[in-house]
């Protein structure tokens, strides 16, 4: 059973003004007396750290990756329909429901973005007692990494953004700044955060960022910006760390070495969300992505996703008894599993489960190994006009564990051919990005950064045809346009 006290506490401190919650419920309803002033809080080194590991926990709910930012990525993409009142968007049908939903993500990014630009702010101007020059340094590194996942999040689902740098004040009056002014920030934020966090932590705080989340992430951003060479050095920066490695697969419940919930932390493991089967503390949206049970649903219109097979994945579905062991161990399916719905809905995923606990354990992987691997093959793909041998070998290692092949082998069966020019390159890498990442949240990411999101959209099913060029960036929230006096509806994403 995985052990919580070796995972750092996320929800130490309460903060007035709502800028800070408990463990429970969003809505702050604790008598006053439970809550600390800011100058109390940031008064000593436990105060500190403690809103420091507040600035993670809006990532755990439901605006993020709790429930809506997970969603709404997923069910954009290609392969998976929504159910119940997730259905219409999923079918880019958005009303009031749905464009609340996104505007949902928007909040919820600014909630970590403000935090972090608190914390930032008092350790740049405050002596804190206890807090010498390197946990001022690691914990400005922490805040600043934070601050920039939600940055690259908001900027490729909204673009133009409000680059919020300081802490929330009376003048909230900030116009949008380019795409290329925040991507330059969160570059920033991600090189001092390099530069300030360690390789890695004791166990008892496994889930804090370290300076390899940094770099990983790093290396992401320069591939949707489609800075090739940055992005292969930057990739190749993790890769020769040899902190990490491909979990070994020869059975596909080897898998769960990764995503099972008894995991606590795994050669793979760059950056997770962590959870434990402790209320609040487990890992909420799993009902969206497999339940155990008639109908997989936890009541009401709350069902688990199903998936498309019209899509890329229909292909795969196909391949259950195949080769490739991931999709045994991710995939169910009527033909060959007991977890059957119905005709009308013939598979559901089961990549993450948790069988035998309500709340699930299973932590949530936000940038692993292999996905450095294969920023690292397609980066120096595009960067040489073609694959490099080297490009091949890291792509195929990937293809290599998912058949239960020995990683370093040749492997006839699994590698791909050799011969492809950069775009076949980069397309066989995408098909393999989408299955290796199922259920992960990179899909519809993918599609926008490769500029395919209509074509690959429209070309997976009756039901996806309704996609527009308005989807790919998607509505500021009403709340933000009315309350920032800097922006007005001429603001606001064409076509919302």
């Amino acid at each position: 059973m995985k052990n919580i006290n070796r995972i750092f506490p996320a929800c130490l401190v309460m903060l007035t003004l709502g800028l800070f919650s408990g463990c429970g419920e969003e809505v702050l309803e604790e008598k006053p007396r439970n809550f600390l002033s800011q100058e109390a809080v940031f008064a000593t080194s436990e105060g500190v750290i403690a809103a420091t590991n507040g600035i993670y926990k809006p990532f755990h709910q439901n605006n993020l990756y709790g429930w809506w930012l997970l969603g709404n990525v997923e069910y954009f993409s290609d392969y998976i329909y929504g159910r119940g009142s997730q259905s219409p968007a999923s079918r880019y049908e958005l009303g009031s429901t749905g464009i609340n939903r996104i505007g949902n993500i928007w909040r919820g990014g600014y909630q970590v973005i403000n935090r972090a630009n608190l914390v930032i702010s008092q350790l740049e101007n405050q002596d804190i007692s206890g807090v010498d020059a390197a946990l001022k340094n690691r914990l400005m590194g922490e805040a600043r990494f934070l601050r920039a996942l939600s940055y690259f999040h908001l900027v490729r689902l909204f673009g133009d953004l409000p680059l919020r740098l300081e802490p929330e004040t009376q003048d909230f009056a900030i116009e949008r700044s380019p795409e290329s002014a925040v991507y330059d920030q969160v570059i920033a934020d991600l090189e001092f955060a390099e530069q300030s966090l360690p390789n890695t932590y004791p166990a008892a705080e496994l889930g804090r960022a370290t300076r390899w989340a940094a770099t990983s992430i790093l290396s992401k951003v320069y591939l949707t910006l489609e800075q090739w060479p940055e992005a292969a050095a930057t990739a190749m920066e993790v890769i020769e760390s040899g902190e990490f490695s491909l979990v070994e697969v020869t059975v596909p419940e080897d898998f769960q070495q990764m995503f099972g919930p008894d995991v606590t932390t795994h050669s793979e493991e760059i950056f997770s969300l962590k959870h434990a089967r402790i209320p609040g503390l487990g890992f909420g949206p799993i009902w969206l992505m497999h339940r155990a049970g008639s109908g997989y649903s936890i009541g009401g219109n709350a069902h688990a996703w199903f998936g498309n097979p019209d899509s890329w994945l229909g292909d795969w579905i196909d391949q259950l008894d195949g080769p490739d062991l991931r999709t045994n161990d991710w995939l169910y399916n009527g033909e060959f599993d007991e977890q059957f719905l119905s005709e009308e809905i013939p598979m559901l995923f089961k990549k993450f489960r948790d069988t035998e606990s309500d709340p699930a354990g299973n932590d949530y992987p936000i940038i692993r190994y292999t996905e450095v691997l294969l920023i690292f093959a397609e980066a120096e793909a595009m960067a040489n006009g073609g694959p490099t041998d080297e490009a091949y070998e890291y792509l195929n290692m990937v293809r290599r564990r998912a058949y239960g092949q020995d990683i370093n082998t040749p492997s006839p069966l699994a590698d791909f051919p050799a011969g492809l020019n950069a775009q076949q390159f980069q397309d066989s890498l995408l098909l393999e990005r989408a299955k290796e990442f199922v259920m992960e949240g990179k899909r519809w990411y993918d599609l926008l950064r490769t500029n395919r999101t209509l074509e690959v959209i429209r070309a997976s099913g009756d039901g996806k045809s309704r996609i527009e060029e308005r989807h790919l960036k998607w509505p500021i929230p009403a709340e933000e346009i009315d309350n920032n006096e800097a922006l007005t509806q001429a603001d606001q994403n064409p076509g919302w």
